[in-house]
């Protein structure tokens, strides 16, 4: 590091210093300079300390400030006469150099103005330094009096910037001498993207010279660990190729790094081309703006064209299923500012932090291209990984894409006339890291231990989806299960109820589903073939899926789990299975059917066969005014005898000419041969839905000869 410049302090006799608020005002000095302290070389004339900014680099600092000179007097002051140092309170004096030229004569009745910096240490903090004004005589040094930093950072609202100081014209010597770029420290993330992991820091760079500059191609940018290996950095993003006077401009740097690297000491240098060893130009410490949120935090969105908009991930969750560890997280923009501002174009990644995995995550969500004030948008995303990974070496990248200039400089020279030819290219860089611990107990969570309790028949409380329109209620109405001993599975099937509360007839939603078990088995739901396309207003639809569960499952603890068409979880339900009452009603929903009694006989045909004719006396009622249309489920008669065999079967539907109506009707079973026939046959009744994957059939009753 550059060795710093010191001088002992002189000593002197004491000075006069009192502030211009409590000494007799003047009319120049009561409007400009009231509550300011001042250092007085006379009733009129005194200095005053304006526009300090202390930056704080790896191992140096800087420190830099105006000097105003005010004359009240009615003759002119020379500056020439007195000088500046910075002093602390060990005593150590520091050298300051006038950043620019300007006349050291002040007019009478005039301010003039003197731009100092000064190189220091960067462990020095407010408290421990002034501004010390002494005068020549005969090259000796006369304090005058000194003028407190600590104060005029107070008077500013100003603290300690992370910053470090770029000369440029130790680069470049036909630059002037207040070609001076500060480079402020903004966040840094460290993340794994296409294929290697990075590191990405912000920067704010700010030209504090009176001309258009560009940052030299001499300059070099290197990250370095606490092992003094460098890892070259170069600029993914700057905001304009030219940096105007006083116009601070972000950029992000960015460089591969191994896996392992520890950012706790990592420094940023800045360095003439090769020379990273030797020379120094400026440093900044990176560790402490590594920025990694947890779980709810809410930072400002790390970007100058979107003032006062925040960023959160707002919600997140994991759940180990067959397939491998589930990943929802929700990330929230909220306009924070009285204006309104551009909503920006997210991506996010689900990343291992020991590893190479990463799985990318966009929200397709149509959504406005601004927000008003106050208002927020959620952004949603999900991924699967492998199930051995735990959540708390989980991270969640949320990355904007963002138009970059690509440009062909030639080196810098201090108008900034260069020939350049630009282009705007897409790039992705992060904004947001967020710990995924604590969304989900180490990844263990099984769905059905996440999801929510649930009463059937109550809407769900699904998170808000723009392919699940809000004015449709969607509730579970019937959920129940039978056994198919002869291909060994169960078959669950559950009836959803979908309700259109607005005034316009809707879509009908295509929702997915599937149940998780406990131990986190998951299977998948089969929505029935034929479904209506639209929901009229103030009425209610209802929709079939069935699901195929091993011999094995008892069923007794499933979570239902509801997905909108990007599979994209908005919600998680403890459900139980209905069990088959042994007397009573049956329940179809939205129907409910009483066998009130029932009588079985064999008939013989002219065909010489046989047939068993079912008497039923029903009661059939409607639970709910729910449309059913030729799509509804249908109940199908199976005889079979005393070893299971199926010897014939029947379907009648709900609509339509075989409509199962209330009173007596009588069911034909043909076909049957003289050794079918016997007094120990069984007639099951199932329920029928239509699936791509076949018929899906529930058991609801079985009735014996």
């Amino acid at each position: 590091m550059k060795q710093q410049q010191k001088m002992k302090r002189l000593l002197s006799r004491s000075a006069i210093m009192l502030t211009a608020a409590s000494f007799l005002t003047f009319p120049f000095a009561t409007s400009a300079f009231a509550g300011k302290e001042g250092v007085f070389l006379s009733d009129s004339v005194y200095f005053t300390l304006d526009k300090v900014t202390l930056s704080a680099g790896a191992e140096d600092g800087s420190l830099r400030f105006s000097l105003g000179l005010n004359n009240n007097s009615s003759s002119p002051v020379d500056f020439n006469n007195y000088g500046v140092k910075i002093i602390d309170t060990n005593g150590v004096s520091y050298t300051a150099k006038l950043s620019e030229k300007v006349t050291a004569r002040v007019k009478a009745g005039e301010t003039g103005t003197f731009k100092f910096t000064s190189e220091i240490p960067s462990n020095l903090t407010p408290s421990q330094l002034k501004v010390d004004i002494f005068e020549w005589n005969y090259n000796a040094m006369e304090d005058i009096g000194a003028l407190s930093v600590e104060s005029a950072l107070a008077e500013s609202g100003q603290s300690v910037l992370q910053q470090a100081v770029l000369n440029l014209k130790e680069l470049d010597s036909t630059l002037a001498d207040d070609a001076l770029v500060t480079a402020q420290l903004g966040k840094s993330y460290k993340v794994y993207k296409d294929g290697a992991w990075m590191v990405y820091t912000d920067l704010l760079l700010e030209n504090l010279s009176s001309s258009t500059l560009k940052l030299p191609d001499g300059l070099e940018y290197n990250f370095q660990d606490n092992k003094g290996l460098t890892y070259s950095a170069q600029f993914a993003k700057v905001e304009g190729q030219s940096l105007l006077p006083q116009q601070p401009v972000k950029a992000t740097l960015q460089a591969a790094v191994p896996a392992a690297l520890e950012t706790k000491d990592l420094a940023l240098i800045f360095s003439p081309k090769g020379k990273v060893k030797t020379t120094v130009l400026g440093s900044l410490n990176v560790a402490k703006s590594f920025s990694i949120g947890k779980i709810g935090d809410k930072t400002e969105y790390p970007n100058l064209d979107v003032n006062g908009l925040a960023i959160s991930t707002s919600w997140a969750a994991a759940s180990k299923q067959s397939d491998g560890l589930h990943l929802q997280a929700n990330v929230t923009l909220t306009n924070q500012s009285d204006g309104i501002v551009t909503i920006p174009a997210l991506l996010a990644e689900f990343q291992a932090l020991r590893g190479s995995v990463a799985v990318a995550s966009s929200d397709n969500a149509v959504r406005t291209s601004y927000l008003a004030p106050n208002e927020s948008t959620t952004f949603r995303f999900s991924g699967i990984l492998p199930a051995g990974l735990n959540t708390d070496a989980l991270q969640l990248v949320v990355l904007e894409k963002q138009a970059v200039a690509s440009t062909t400089t030639q080196p810098s020279t201090g108008t900034g006339n260069t020939d350049a030819s630009s282009s705007k290219q897409a790039a992705t860089l992060p904004v947001s890291v967020t710990t995924l611990a604590g969304a989900g107990n180490g990844g263990e969570v099984s769905s059905y231990a996440a999801a929510q309790d649930y009463t059937l028949g109550t809407p769900f409380k699904l998170t808000a989806s723009n392919l699940i329109d809000s004015n449709v209620d969607v509730s579970l109405v019937e959920f129940g299960m039978s056994e198919n001993s002869d291909f060994g599975f169960k078959t669950v099937v559950a009836k959803y109820k979908l309700t259109n509360k607005g005034t316009t007839s809707l879509t009908v939603p295509d929702f997915q589903t599937d149940l998780t078990s406990a131990e986190g088995y998951t299977y998948s739901g089969v929505r029935q073939s034929a479904v209506a396309k639209t929901i009229a207003p103030n009425t209610s639809y209802v929709l079939s899926y069935s699901y195929m569960l091993p011999a094995s499952e008892k069923a007794d603890q499933l979570a239902l789990n509801v997905y909108d068409a990007n599979r994209l979880a908005v919600g998680s339900y403890k459900t139980s299975i209905q069990p088959i009452p042994s007397t009573g009603a049956i329940s179809l929903y939205p129907y409910t059917i009483d066998l009130k009694d029932y009588s079985v006989s064999a008939t013989y045909s002219k065909d010489s066969s046989y047939a068993y004719r079912l008497r039923l006396d029903l009661d059939v009622k409607r639970q709910e005014q729910v449309i059913t249309d030729a799509n509804f489920s249908t109940l199908a008669f199976e005889v079979v005898d005393s070893e299971g065999r199926l010897l014939s079967s029947k379907s009648m539907t709900f609509t339509g000419q075989q409509k199962i109506m209330s009173g007596v009707q009588f069911i034909d079973f043909g076909n049957i041969k003289s050794e079918q026939l016997s007094s120990d046959v069984s007639i099951n009744v199932y329920e029928v839905v239509a699936t791509p994957n076949g018929d899906a059939k529930r058991l609801v009753k079985t009735i014996k000869m």
